[in-house]
């Protein structure tokens, strides 16, 4: 048998031997000593005082549980819980004092307070709906806000926006303008700081006449934008486009060509019997 020593230095002969002699049973010692309890407080902890929820603190201390650790440190068990769920370490959820701040204020995995989620997330440079839905999807706060953002946006001052949403919104223009302007050649530049309607390509319509702007073009050929641009996404011709397509006449139904042949026989044989009556008999 291995012998074994208490915190005090007794020498026992065995691991049941110590535990009867602190009042406990040996799966219950072996227990506490598994979970990584120092051999004073599993030894000396009665079994009755034993909770599950058991849990120690930066410092080593044990507690029953989070409640009790919380109100040792002076803080409310709401606010405790609170932190940790939002990504804080041990340490700074028990120890940081508790500011007046705004309802919607939060805080980083670092414990910096932020007016809202919103400004969280700008200071990380990501988007506020991606952060919502990392969240949401259990990653943590620290993984949720130090991830690269693939949806960010770098404009031509080189300044990176957490999407193309909020990019354009800090330069005024809809997304629509902005996608048309990319997609007739504009440079990233001119796409976002052209002011609406004075910006513009000049185009040339099918017969090559110049317009100097693609709105003054489909203005002349009486055609709204969005039909113009829906033609184009299918592929029309530019004169399809700004002219239409001709449709195309319609394969006469057989019972139409019945009745067409049949009209066509009966005046055949009215002006045959015109012509008998009106016929010459001695000729």
């Amino acid at each position: 048998m291995s012998r074994c020593f208490d915190h005090l230095g007794n020498e026992y002969a065995a691991l049941t031997k110590m535990a009867e002699a602190y009042g406990l049973e040996k799966c219950v010692l072996k227990t506490r000593l598994a979970r990584g309890w120092d051999l004073r407080s599993a030894l000396t902890m009665s079994p009755q005082g034993r909770r599950s929820g058991e849990c120690s603190d930066h410092l080593g201390n044990r507690y029953p549980d989070l409640k009790s650790m919380a109100n040792a440190y002076g803080i409310n068990y709401k606010t405790f819980r609170n932190r940790l769920s939002r990504g804080w370490d041990l340490r700074q959820a028990l120890t940081m004092p508790i500011r007046p701040c705004p309802i919607d204020a939060c805080y980083d995995h670092l414990g910096n307070e932020y007016p809202s989620r919103r400004a969280l997330a700008e200071a990380y440079g990501i988007d506020e709906y991606i952060l919502k839905n990392r969240l949401r999807s259990g990653m943590s706060l620290e993984d949720a806000l130090s991830q690269p953002n693939l949806h960010a946006m770098k404009d031509h001052l080189g300044k990176i926006y957490p999407s193309r949403k909020a990019m354009l919104a800090a330069y005024g223009i809809s997304r629509s303008t902005f996608a048309e302007r990319i997609d007739s050649g504009c440079s990233l530049k001119d796409a976002l700081t052209a002011k609406p309607g004075t910006f513009g390509r000049e185009v040339r319509d099918y017969r090559g006449k110049a317009f100097p702007t693609l709105a003054a073009m489909l203005e002349a050929y009486k055609v709204p934008k969005s039909t113009y641009l829906f033609r184009k996404r299918n592929g029309w011709t530019e004169k399809e486009c700004l002219l239409g397509r001709k449709k195309k006449k319609s394969r006469p139904s057989k019972s139409e060509i019945i009745e067409s042949k049949k009209r066509l026989k009966s005046a055949e044989n009215k002006a045959f019997h015109h012509l008998e009556l009106t016929e010459d008999p001695n000729t």
